[in-house]
């Protein structure tokens, strides 16, 4: 594991990570402006076939949130490694789903299947209740919650590897994808989630909530 130092006083998350963060809130809103949501996710979701449906379902399965696998191995791994963080990631994933619950009962976005013809597009649906989600697209969970994962892995355990922070990355690129592929999400959706745990990650894991002394990580 690549732990922080208390001394070394680090950065919270590595700046290239908030580059990436302007970038994607740019395409964001290009997007949503220019009004292009329905167009790029038919435009991603006719590439399902670059894998096999049940690695598609894995991918969905590893990142769904009643499954609390992610939310599980973050709080392992902070109990054996770096207990000094234990209440901040703990608020963190209780931070996410208030958040996230909270904007998908508000926004009441209807997904893809909702909105376009069955046969326009691929869907997939082995595990989830597509009823009762039907108008719960906005914020992508799965994406939210890999994303959550990734953020907070890579400034407790990765920060000083830059190639693990490139795998957490790129692990929430592929659930995103994911989501727009097997037809449960629009890009927006997928985009916006992973900004909203960033913005979660960076504010709560400077937060210092241990009782003892330690460095304040810098933004």
């Amino acid at each position: 594991m690549y732990l922080e130092e208390e001394k070394s006083s680090p950065t919270l998350l590595p700046m290239y990570s908030l580059a990436i963060f302007f970038i994607a809130l740019g395409l964001d809103a290009y997007i949503w402006f220019d009004q292009l949501n329905n167009q790029l996710f038919l435009m991603i979701n006719h590439y399902h076939t670059i894998l096999p449906d049940d690695v598609w379902d894995k991918i969905n399965m590893i990142a769904y949130t009643k499954y609390m696998i992610t939310p599980t191995i973050l709080i392992l791994a902070t109990s054996l490694f770096r207990r000094d963080k234990l209440i901040n990631v703990v608020v963190l994933i209780g931070a996410f789903f208030v958040v996230f619950a909270a904007l998908k009962y508000v926004v009441a976005e209807a997904r893809p299947f909702v909105i376009l013809p069955h046969d326009s597009f691929f869907w997939i649906n082995d595990f989830e209740d597509s009823v009762k989600s039907a108008y719960r697209s906005f914020p992508s969970g799965h994406t939210g919650n890999i994303a959550m994962l990734a953020f907070a892995m890579n400034y407790l355990f990765f920060s000083r590897s830059k190639i693990l922070q490139l795998i957490m990355l790129l692990l929430v690129l592929v659930v995103g994808v994911a989501r727009i592929c097997t037809g449960w999400h629009w890009p927006v959706d997928v985009i916006t989630s992973g900004l909203i745990s960033y913005v979660l990650v960076k504010i709560i894991l400077s937060i210092n909530l241990s009782r003892k002394k330690t460095n304040h990580a810098h933004y």
